[in-house]
């Protein structure tokens, strides 16, 4: 063990260095789909939230041109026309006509009330006549309670308006925020406000759009663009308009901002279910690409569900390579343990062989060299130095012979194939070899077979099974030597469709310890070799090897008293 660790500890290395190098790149990779993810994600979002700008953009530059396009003269409750004729298309005197503003009548959705003022001048209202026009009011049969309503509107906005500030307004002014928006952003917002601003307009540059009506422009009247303001928690839509007396009137619309909010979150509900709108000041900073081009409100998204590629293809490719790597290191991991064990093996092998060798070669050069020189006189000790070289030649041919055996399985070279052979024919012609080795360790063979399974035919090939025999015989002769009783039992007896030929001794047993390693080849070192009986480790898992290789199989059973059982099991023929 000791001197594999240095092995094993550069394998854990190479292996933690695999794996973290490994584990970094599918982190990183991790990280750069996720990203592309969230890029891919974010691009979706900014796509939705363009389509409901220009959406609500479209839907506010309705309100906005109808209110832009509105004669000067529409925020008076009655106005004198500038021209009138008589059916036969005699001009009559305006003077002696008034016309009733559409306003009059009505705000249309979106808008509470229109209001005008010129200098210090009282706030006025299309909407709410004065005392004067109460006969004309009457004549037009406006409701009395929508004349006090509409006057209950104006009397709150006059406390809420800023006139210094809304003559300040400078239209067409560039929005403080162009300063700081990114060049993407501020390219659409400026498409969207060009828009909006050709929607609204209504000069005289802008031949395709409806000019302003009821001769303005032939009275010398100079009329700014709807300009939309905050004024407080109010949204208004305000113009300046120059009189040819250069008197400056301001005409507004105070908006009804809760609904028009809930009418563009409704036009935008598919694209952005959460989204909200908030207002915005002039010199806030607030970014272009989400604010309205039409009203000063920024758009704010909210939560966005949007469905993005997972990257299937690069889990399944991590999870590919992780799992070729670990396969490759389990697989280096087994060819390393396969070959260490094999070169554990190996080196058990040859010190057990060396010190099953050393014995019976020292016991052949002693003897041999004492019969050469003529030591031994007496002939019945020489006859008994005869029989030692005899009994010695006979364990190495027997070693010898396992080694080869084993030799050529591991080569793949299976014995012949398995024949049918009485059982009790097969026990008398293979026993014979075993029953010399049991005499030689002064120990005697049993045969127990009933008759019954004499004639039950086997398969077996006929060598092999004669060596497991003989292999199992000679165990049972080295380790229950000394034993009380010195018999070897071999029996037989059914089991299912196969055949057990049992070998039994009367000797010590095999403990809990060994019994785990019993078929391991070459388990024995040199030192246990000492410690124990003659032998390499290698007539169990030799003879198991050969079971197998039958259709068989051996199996070491605990018996029920002292000694071991070995169980040889073949297929009935």
């Amino acid at each position: 063990m000791k001197r594999t660790l240095p092995i094993w500890l550069a394998l854990a290395a190479c292996v933690a260095l695999a794996c973290g190098a490994l584990a970094w790149l599918s982190l990183t990779t991790v990280r750069l789909e996720r990203a592309e993810a969230k890029s891919r994600a974010d691009a979706l979002v900014e796509e939705r939230v363009r389509l409901a700008l220009w959406r609500m953009d479209g839907r506010m530059a309705r309100l906005i041109a109808q209110e832009s396009t509105r004669a000067v003269d529409a925020w008076a409750p009655f106005y004198v026309p500038l021209r009138a004729f008589d059916l036969e298309g005699a001009t009559r005197e305006p003077s002696t006509t008034r016309i009733a503003s559409t306003l009059l009548f009505g705000t249309p959705e979106g808008v509470l009330l229109h209001f005008s003022f010129t200098g210090a001048g009282p706030l006025g209202s299309p909407q709410v006549p004065g005392q004067a026009q109460e006969k004309l009011t009457r004549a037009t049969r406006v409701d009395p309670m929508q004349v006090q309503e509409y006057g209950f509107l104006l009397s709150e906005l006059g406390k809420k308006l800023d006139r210094r500030m809304l003559r300040s307004i400078e239209p067409g002014a560039p929005f403080d925020e162009a300063l700081i928006a990114p060049p993407r952003g501020a390219i659409e917002f400026e498409r969207r406000m060009s828009q909006a601003t050709m929607n609204a307009a209504f000069s005289e540059a802008q031949g395709d759009l409806p000019r302003t009506t009821l001769g303005a422009h032939d009275r010398g009247v100079t009329v700014s663009p709807m300009v939309p303001v905050w004024m407080e928690d109010e949204l208004l839509l305000v113009r300046r308009v120059l009189r040819a007396q250069g008197e400056m009137e301001i005409q507004g619309a105070w908006l009804d901002w809760p609904r028009i909010q809930t009418v563009l979150l409704e036009e935008v509900k598919d694209l952005l279910p959460g989204a909200s709108l908030v207002r915005v000041e002039s010199g806030t900073g607030d970014l272009l690409e989400r604010r309205l081009a039409s009203l000063p409100v920024r758009l704010v998204p909210g939560p966005v569900q949007v469905e993005v590629g997972r990257g299937a293809p690069v889990a399944w490719s991590l999870g590919v390579a992780w799992g070729a790597v670990l396969l490759a290191l389990v697989a280096v991991g087994f060819l390393l343990f396969g070959a260490l064990s094999l070169s554990e093996r190996r080196a058990a092998f040859v010190s057990a062989v060396t010190h099953e060798l050393r014995t019976p070669l020292t016991t052949f050069r002693m003897y041999a060299e004492m019969l050469a020189e003529g030591m031994v006189t007496d002939e019945a000790q020489r006859r008994s130095y005869y029989e030692t070289l005899h009994r010695e030649s006979n364990r190495l041919a027997h070693l010898v012979e396992n080694v080869l055996a084993y030799a050529r399985l591991e080569r793949k070279r299976a014995p012949r194939d398995a024949e049918p052979v009485e059982l009790g024919s097969f026990l008398s012609d293979s026993l014979h070899r075993s029953e010399e080795r049991a005499g030689e360790a002064g120990m005697r063979l049993v045969l127990e077979l009933e008759e019954t399974l004499e004639a039950v035919p086997v398969l077996v090939e006929p060598s092999a099974a004669e060596q497991v025999l003989f292999n199992l015989v000679d165990n049972a002769c080295k380790y229950a030597r000394g034993a009380e009783d010195s018999r070897i039992h071999v029996r037989a007896e059914r089991r299912g469709s196969r055949v057990a030929i049992l070998v039994a001794d009367h000797g010590p047993g095999v403990s809990r310890t060994d019994a785990r390693n019993l078929f391991e080849p070459f388990s024995k070192s040199s030192e246990r070799a000492a410690e124990s009986a003659p032998g390499v480790g290698l007539g169990l898992a030799l003879s198991r090897r050969l079971a197998r290789a039958m259709g068989g199989e051996l199996r070491f059973e605990q018996g029920r008293g002292p000694g071991a059982v070995f169980a040889f099991l073949l297929r009935s023929g």
